[in-house]
């Protein structure tokens, strides 16, 4: 019999394609944020793919900013999502759009703390 995906996700999510930033919470300051790319985002959190050399791990504690470019206002009501989250989900990925490295589609869940700013109109 065919097992059913449950849809795990709280929050509505919006498919954006916005610039990540990201980096282990233990790096503190010394730390260098990669850059990734999101596929997808809500309020309560954001997945992306990646070919990052050291994998995450379900439970990482990560510092993320996203800023949701103005083409995709619309998409999302928001400028810009910064704070701390949490690594919730690692997907390893097979098949062609893996075959050169190996990729991992990564989910993370944002803490209470989030900052979320809008756009001021002109």
């Amino acid at each position: 019999m065919e097992q059913e995906r449950f849809e795990q996700r709280r929050g509505r999510r919006a498919n954006v394609q916005a610039p990540l930033l990201i980096r282990r919470a233990e790096a503190r300051a010394s730390g260098a944020f990669t850059e990734e790319t999101t596929q997808d985002i809500s309020l309560r959190g954001v997945s992306f793919q990646t070919s990052h050399p050291t994998p995450y791990r379900v439970s990482d504690l990560v510092i993320a900013s996203v800023a949701i470019p103005e083409s995709q206002a619309r998409e999302f009501p928001f400028v810009r999502l910064a704070g701390r989250a949490r690594v919730v989900r690692v997907q390893e990925l097979t098949g062609p759009a893996a075959a050169d490295s190996r990729q991992a589609r990564v989910a993370l869940e944002f803490n209470h703390d989030v900052t979320a700013l809008t756009a001021v109109p002109p």
